[in-house]
């Protein structure tokens, strides 16, 4: 049986002897890599199976592939592709200057973007309906109507092409949501591929580019091979070879905290940001490798008057570290803190009680063939541990 990445403790939790399945699900607790919520949907969904053993082990697998499947079968099997599964990969910013701001309101920035291997998965289905997409997931708070950019990245593609396949969608959600990794930029450039795919190519990589800046800054970035030096507002986007080994390890880590966008840069003050040319920046990265003065976000010291723990984390982390990273630094408009050069993080995220519900996920760059879109890697299908109210939840509803 195919499943999410919520695979809980090796997918078993032993119940002890003479105690209830309530009292041993409820007292499970978790350090918070991926939580999603207080309210999960889990507990909720049909598709939640509760396997009991005669030695009293339960096994918890999330199992979309289920209704994907079923969904699936109805439609016509004459049709060239009837269902799709793609990654959906997160990036990050290695520096990130803002240079100017614009008379309609935006901020002109120069970045170096790179695809890294967290991500999300999407699984699309065609479907019978001529009227409506139908999107799933399994993360709670994620809006699944119109307001969602995969629905709008759907509705986008058939406005362009005049094509009528609508879909079932299942959003397998890994990367951590206001988190400056660009998570739904990318699950937004992920269903324009998938629509593309399922109409026979009637759009090329580029016109899917252009047409992906009219609903997201970032989403035309993850239709480049997976590195690229972008300005504009974002959109405007130059491939590059990737300037660093694509096995460099790094550490992601997200408090649970989030920094509104709008308001880092209602905070952002042109003249404290760097003065550094980023094309210098480019070339020395290209040249040298990633160090932290290369690192530089003009973003974090607004994201820091926003968010003041995200400052001390950063600050923390640095200290701790003692060497272990080449550079710290924020992604994006945070609140992600990355740290390359080491898939681990300092020993007090796990021993200080301040960090018990912070998203932890290690990561390494990724790229993109020509023609094909991004790989999941082995690495990426990992277990984590559930949120705790995700095991209350649970054990409510098997009382």
């Amino acid at each position: 049986m195919a499943s999410s990445h919520i695979l809980c403790h090796n997918n078993v939790f032993n119940l002890p002897q003479n105690s209830s399945r309530k009292s041993s699900l409820s007292s499970f607790s978790s350090h918070g890599s991926c939580s999603f919520g207080s309210k999960s949907r889990f507990a909720k969904t049909q598709f939640l199976k509760l396997l009991v053993s005669a030695k009293k082990q339960v096994e918890i697998v999330y199992d979309p592939d289920e209704r994907i499947n079923k969904w699936a079968d109805e439609v016509d099997k004459q049709a060239p592709l009837s269902r799709l599964t793609l990654f959906s990969p997160c990036k990050i910013n290695v520096f990130l200057r803002i240079t100017n701001k614009r008379e309609d309101g935006y901020h002109d920035l120069a970045s170096l973007f790179h695809v890294i291997s967290l991500g999300d998965v999407l699984k699309f289905s065609l479907s019978p309906s001529k009227t409506k997409d139908s999107l799933s997931t399994n993360a709670p708070g994620v809006p699944l109507d119109d307001r969602n950019l995969i629905i709008k990245a759907l509705n986008l593609y058939r406005k362009k092409t005049g094509t009528d396949n609508y879909f079932w969608i299942h959003l397998d959600k890994k990367v951590p949501t206001g988190a400056g990794l660009g998570g739904g930029s990318s699950n937004a450039a992920t269903a324009l591929w998938a629509a593309n795919q399922f109409s026979g190519g009637l759009a090329t990589e580029k016109e899917l580019q252009e047409w992906s800046s009219e609903i997201g800054s970032d989403i035309p970035f993850f239709f480049s091979q997976g590195a690229a030096y972008c300005t504009g507002r974002g959109e405007v986007v130059q491939d590059i070879l990737p300037p660093v080994p694509l096995d460099i390890p790094m550490s992601l880590i997200k408090p649970q905290e989030a920094c509104s966008t709008a308001e880092v840069y209602k905070r952002l003050r042109l003249d404290k940001t760097s003065n550094v040319d980023p094309l210098q920046l480019l070339d020395k990265i290209s040249r040298d490798g990633i160090s932290q003065d290369i690192c530089i976000n003009d973003l974090e010291p607004p994201a820091f008057e926003v968010l003041p723990s995200l400052k001390r984390l950063k600050q923390r982390i640095i200290a701790a570290g003692r060497g272990q990273y080449d550079a710290v630094f924020m992604s994006g408009s945070g609140s992600t803190i990355v740290g390359i050069g080491s898939p681990d993080p300092p020993q007090f995220i796990y021993d200080d009680e301040e960090y018990k519900d912070v998203f932890l996920s290690e990561a390494n760059f990724l790229t993109r063939e020509a023609n094909q879109w991004y790989k999941e890697p082995a690495s990426a299908s990992a277990t984590c541990s559930p949120p705790n109210d995700f095991s209350r939840d649970f054990s409510q509803s098997i009382e």
